[in-house]
């Protein structure tokens, strides 16, 4: 198997290396030619109509739409011809629109992915330079900006992306490799798959332990620590580590780790008073 067929291959059987262009320069520069196409017969219905109206006998086209599609006079049917190419012309241009909408709502895809399907090219083991043709350099890095994932991965956290991009790929290259076996579909290329769905679960089960330990271990050393700038010390520290957990381990936004970690600090806060009280 070689040339566009391991390629597409590849890319089938890992979803998240589905990587092409989606040519924005070109695409909008055909969505203006469309866009001028429209214009221009615009202006011609606006000069068949002038005309019309010009004419000494009476016309009820500008009113009744059976005498616009059923005129009889040449220039009757020039008007409605230019109708119907409008028509065509908007349909095409409005399919063209909502075509454009969605590739530019669609993602570029991971810079770990695209670098190993860069390497994958190259090596050969594995793609071994599989397209000869102007194509073959459709993945450089000058055109970083006009590729798209067609099913790029979905972590979006900084921690599911570092272990998934950087953690994984060492602990494959250190120990991972004397166990686990290519995949079957390429054998002699040695890339070897790990199924992300019990990792970003794990994560998730350390996010979630993190996150009820905090609060536990803020309110038992709040309650030790009987000096008041020492607790207040430690309420900014668990502050910013409990701000920082949020940050890394989940995809809250600003306004919902603002509102949380206030939130958090109050209730700090509050338990330092009633400690103090009872201390003293």
């Amino acid at each position: 198997m070689e040339g566009y067929t391991a390629v597409a291959q590849f890319m089938g059987t890992h979803d998240e290396m589905a990587i092409v262009r989606r040519f924005k320069e070109l695409n909008m520069r055909d969505i203006l030619y469309m866009q001028a196409e429209i214009l221009h017969l615009k202006e011609e219905l606006r000069e068949q109509e002038i005309a019309a109206e010009e004419k000494p006998e009476k016309d009820y086209s500008a009113k009744d739409w059976w005498s616009l599609a059923h005129a009889e006079d040449e220039e009757g049917r020039s008007r409605w011809s230019t109708v119907l190419k409008i028509r065509q012309k908007l349909e095409q241009y409005n399919n063209r629109i909502a075509q454009q909408v969605v590739l530019t709502n669609l993602k570029g895809p991971h810079s770990y992915d695209l670098a190993f399907f860069r390497d994958w090219l190259q090596r050969p083991k594995m793609g071994n330079f599989p397209l000869l043709g102007l194509d073959r350099n459709a993945w450089e890095a000058e055109n970083m900006d006009d590729l798209l994932a067609i099913r790029p991965r979905k972590h979006n956290d900084p921690v599911s992306r570092l272990v998934i991009n950087r953690f994984v790929p060492w602990f494959h290259t250190v120990f991972g490799s004397r166990f686990k076996k290519p995949i079957p579909e390429s054998p002699l290329s040695e890339i070897s798959h790990y199924h992300e769905r019990p990792i970003i679960k794990s994560i998730n089960i350390l996010g979630t332990i993190i996150a009820s330990l905090l609060p536990i271990s803020a309110i038992v050393i709040l309650y030790f620590v009987t000096n008041d700038f020492a607790r207040l010390g430690v309420i900014v520290a668990f502050t910013a580590v409990f701000s920082l957990c949020l940050t890394l381990v989940t995809q809250a936004k600003r306004v919902e780790i603002f509102v949380a970690t206030s939130a958090f600090a109050a209730v700090q806060v509050v338990f330092s008073h009633e400690a103090s009280y009872f201390t003293r």
